[in-house]
Parts: structure tokens; C-alpha cells; sequence
């Protein structure tokens, strides 16, 4: 069964919210400038698979469901997600996004930095329309966050040493935040307790660097066709992820030089990043990098289990299973 037919099922009892997401979505999206429009349609016809919008759902389902609050808070961090992933590609120089141009490809980067923007403006229209405090905070807080991993993963490329907690703080920032800020916005607007809402923070916090361990192990085991790049995509931008970390701390084979040599000059070293993506498949970095990702899982389960026993937190449950088992 494929990704896109997996999360279809996970999601079938919240399509008429999720649907009711997308709507409002389009409507704040919208803009009278034809350039700024289209290139927003653009990036809502290569949107994923709405997870954070169905994570913000389905925490929200474990309490008091407040669709009025949590439909307006989905919007908003699914707008602020996308507009992460356009600064992003520029940051990137990516081409294509999900086998799609990206926004700096087709528009230009005076168009994408300005989507980005636009969206950013639009999200703290929705979040205002939540009309919760605690929600402006979180908001603001997590956009800090995000832009701050963003600087750390800058400021990482083209250095080979290193270690495992600085990838760990660069991912928390990065991916780990925003699903976060999902679970606990969800939580927060739902009426959870003070301790509930850690709780579900805790949980996408760890789902969250589950996810983005598993999106840089399929970096170097996936296929284009999959994953919409080359394998070693990160590797070509000099980037050190956990998979390279612990091939490296296993390494008997003499691949530090190469590796060196890519992280500092990916573009004149691009022949040879095919023999160390095989390399790192081959050996025990990946198998190392996937037990980390199911122990940050598991911690994310545990949160689950804590809670009284439903059809919601089975489906839970249930994506955390799918973000281990994407393909590879």
C-alpha cells in the first residue's frame, strides 16, 4: 500500500476537518497580486501529506474537541510549514521540490523570498483568529526555533566533526519544533491540562526527530522516484547527517578522506558521492541511525500510552508506525 493510501485510511474519520483546513487555507492564500497567486498555487499543488494538520486534528480529538479553534491553528502551521519549505529552497538552491519546480526555480528568488514572507503574515492572521494567548506565544516561540535550527544546519555545512548532540539540537530546531507546536497547540485549544499539554508536546517533540532521522536515512537509501532527489542529496550540500555520523565512527574502510572532501567541496566531488551513499547503505551507519530513530519513537509512544485508551490515540499510534515505515 503506498504513503499516500496509508494516511488516506489513517485519516478518513477527519477528512470533513481536514477538507474544512484546506478550504481556509485557500481562501487566506489567495492574493489579488496574479504573480504572488499563482506562485502560491504553485506550492499548494506540491503540498505533502497534511500531517501536521491531521496531528494537530487528532491530538485535539483526545480532549474537547473545539473544531472552531483547532481548523483556524491547522491552517496557520500548515501555512507556516510551507512557508519554512520556500525559504528553505532558496537557502537550498534546490530545483525541485517532490519532483515539482520549486518557487526559486520557477519565479525567481525575489518571488519566493516575498511568498514566504506573505505567508508568514498570513499565518499570524489565523493564529490571531484562534484568540488564545498561549497560541501567539507558541506561534512566536516556534517560529524563533525554526529559524534558529535553519542557522545551525547554515552554519554546520561543510564541517565533517560533527557530533551527535549538535545534529540532535539542529533537528529539534528544524523539523522537531513544528510538529511539536501541532501537539501542543492541539492540546492547548481542547481544554488539556497543563500536564496533558506536555505531555503532547513531549510526544511530537520526539515523533518529530523520529521523522526527520528517518528523512535523512532515506537520503541515502531511498530513490529519486521515492523521495524526489538524488540519494545523497544532503551530502551534495555538504551536509552531515546521522546515517554519515555513525559511518564514520565505524569507518575501516578509509572513507574519511573522500567524505572530507565531498562535505568541503561537494560540487568539484559530485563523482564520487555515489560511492559513499552505497558505502553507507552497506555498512552499519544506516542501522545505527534507524535504531535511534525507533527509540525516539517508542519515547513518543510512551507519552500515548499514558493517555486513556481510544480510536484516536490507536491512529496515533498508527503514524508513528508510518513515519518508521516509509519507504526506503
Amino acid at each position: 500500500m503506498s504513503s499516500t493510501a496509508t494516511l488516506s485510511r489513517l485519516f478518513s474519520h477527519i477528512e470533513a476537518d481536514l477538507e474544512s483546513v484546506d478550504q481556509l487555507f485557500r481562501e487566506r492564500a489567495r492574493s489579488e497580486v496574479t504573480s504572488l497567486n499563482d506562485a502560491s498555487l504553485h506550492v499548494m499543488g506540491s503540498q505533502g501529506k497534511r500531517l501536521r494538520t491531521a496531528l494537530t486534528l487528532l491530538v485535539g480529538r483526545l480532549f474537547t474537541y473545539r473544531a472552531e479553534r483547532l481548523i483556524p491553528l491547522s491552517a496557520g502551521f500548515e501555512m507556516l510549514h510551507l512557508a519554512s519549505l520556500v525559504h528553505d529552497d532558496i537557502i537550498d538552491h534546490s530545483a525541485t521540490r517532490r519532483g515539482l519546480p520549486t518557487i526559486n526555480t520557477r519565479f525567481g528568488s525575489e518571488v519566493a523570498i516575498l511568498l514566504g514572507d506573505y505567508y508568514f503574515a498570513k499565518t499570524a492572521g489565523l493564529i490571531a483568529d484562534v484568540n488564545d494567548n498561549r497560541i501567539d506565544r507558541l506561534f512566536s516561540d516556534t517560529v524563533a526555533t525554526m529559524v534558529e535550527g535553519t542557522i545551525l544546519e547554515m552554519l554546520d555545512a561543510g564541517h565533517l566533526d560533527l557530533s551527535y548532540s549538535t545534529y540532535l539540537r539542529r533537528i529539534r530546531g528544524k523539523t522537531a519544533c513544528l510538529i511539536a507546536a501541532c501537539c501542543r497547540g492541539g492540546a492547548t485549544v481542547c481544554e488539556a491540562t497543563d500536564a496533558q499539554i506536555a505531555q503532547m508536546t513531549e510526544f511530537g517533540q520526539n515523533l518529530g526527530i523520529a521523522f526527520q532521522i528517518i528523512d535523512d536515512v532515506l537520503d541515502y537509501s531511498g530513490t529519486e522516484a521515492v523521495i524526489g532527489k538524488p540519494a545523497g542529496n544532503d551530502l551534495r550540500q555538504g551536509m552531515v547527517t546521522l546515517p554519515l555520523i555513525y559511518a564514520l565512527d565505524s569507518d575501516s574502510d578509509g572513507h574519511l578522506s573522500a567524505v572530507r572532501a565531498i562535505i568541503e567541496e561537494p560540487r568539484k566531488h559530485d563523482d564520487i558521492v555515489p560511492t559513499i551513499v552505497a558505502w553507507v547503505n552497506s555498512g552499519p551507519g544506516l542501522t545505527s541511525a534507524l535504531d535511534e530513530a525507533l527509540r525516539y519513537a517508542q519515547l513518543a509512544r510512551d507519552q500515548l500510552l499514558t493517555l486513556p485508551a481510544s480510536p484516536d490515540r490507536e491512529i496515533l499510534e498508527e503514524i508513528i508506525d508510518f513515519v518508521l515505515q516509509r519507504e526506503r
